[in-house]
């Protein structure tokens, strides 16, 4: 286990930095993804299961089957403790892949575990070494090192990247796939990640501003409302503040009610024709004196009210599950150094937080 660290840089940083590096080594094991996909491509029915930070990539998932194939194949994504709890009644005609990094997550594996009992084909998701219970799966999928920051950032990179490997496949298995270039814009993922790493100066200045504030809103649409999830999500475990992520038109309906100028809201564009309501929910949130940011791709950088814009790599919108969520995770690190803050520990050095963790088991 890594050695606890008391200064910049934490291990989030590292991990954040090592995203690229990651991404190439799990596209590099295309082959053996694409055996897994071709097999899921036989079952009827496909269900990614995670919880955390992975049920945000099985949110991604769902979205890029539909993406991917114009809507003739779509996939199912859920939270392993319902389908423990309230069964998806699997059978062998379907699929089951489950998303845990550290592969001892507890209803992970049970779910695994019901899958396989059902006759279901079963794929496990996780990191290298991790644990033995999830070895039972019929096509284990590695991606990285186990995490040594209570937040999870290159480990769910790494997954999307699986995940977005695993699906091509089985979309071109089935001759769905609907963009024939896909796998060659997959491969650009690194370098687009890495030139977003360059807006670090830009989410470090935000973040002075923003970290001074007790709550934030992300919002976006298609993968953007995953990711405006998950960086809501980073933001909660490394900075303790309050922090949602929204779909871009549900922020509307009943979400917009509490926001006022004691808040940040961040918007994400993808270049799509919904950009223009998440300029105007920009808009309207300055008349309520909000904090606004938006990460944009060059090609949609117009017309945007807020005080600060990050302009990432032009890329297409399905990519935009990794390309956007760089400088967020930039923008939580920096805000967590702003608050005094380890943003590696999830408060589990704190006394009272260790005792509540003595109540459940992940």
């Amino acid at each position: 286990m890594a050695e606890p660290r008391n200064a910049h840089p934490y291990h989030l940083y590292d991990a954040i930095q090592a995203q690229p590096a990651a991404i190439a080594r799990v596209l590099a094991s295309r082959n053996i993804i694409a055996e897994a996909g071709k097999a899921a491509a036989e079952k009827k029915r496909v269900t990614f299961a995670g919880i955390g930070t992975s049920l945000h990539a099985a949110l991604v998932a769902q979205f890029w089957m539909r993406y991917l194939t114009r809507g003739r194949a779509l996939a199912h994504a859920d939270q392993p403790f319902e389908l423990v709890h309230h069964p998806a009644a699997f059978d062998r005609d379907d699929a089951v892949a489950v998303i845990t990094h550290t592969g001892t997550t507890t209803y992970s594996i049970e779910a695994l575990r019901l899958a396989r009992a059902a006759g279901a084909l079963t794929i496990a998701i996780t990191g290298f070494t991790s644990g033995k219970d999830i070895a039972g799966a019929d096509f284990h999928l590695e991606t990285c090192e186990q995490e040594a920051s209570f937040a999870y950032t290159k480990s769910y990179t790494a997954a999307l990247a699986a995940i977005a490997l695993l699906i091509l496949s089985m979309a071109e298995r089935r001759k769905l796939l609907a963009d024939a270039g896909a796998f060659r814009a997959l491969e650009h993922v690194p370098s687009l990640m890495k030139e977003s790493l360059e807006l670090e100066p830009q989410a470090r200045e935000f973040a002075r501003r923003a970290a001074a504030l007790p709550r934030m809103n992300l919002f976006g649409s298609g993968a953007c409302w995953a990711t405006a999830r998950e960086a809501a999500l980073k933001i909660k475990e490394s900075c303790y503040m309050a922090a949602e992520g929204f779909e871009t038109e549900e922020i509307l309906h009943g979400p917009f009610s509490e926001l006022d100028s004691r808040g940040t809201i961040v918007g994400l564009l993808t270049g799509n024709a919904g950009d223009d309501r998440a300029r105007r929910i920009l808009r309207a949130a300055g008349e309520l004196k909000m904090l606004r940011a938006a990460v944009t791709v060059a090609s949609a950088n117009r017309d945007i009210s807020a005080e600060h814009v990050f302009v990432i790599p032009e890329t297409p919108e399905w990519l935009a599950a990794f390309v956007h969520l760089v400088p967020l995770q930039l923008l939580t690190y920096f805000m967590a150094l702003e608050r005094g803050l380890n943003p590696d520990s999830g408060r589990q050095d704190q006394p009272v937080h260790a005792a509540a963790a003595k109540h459940y088991k992940y």
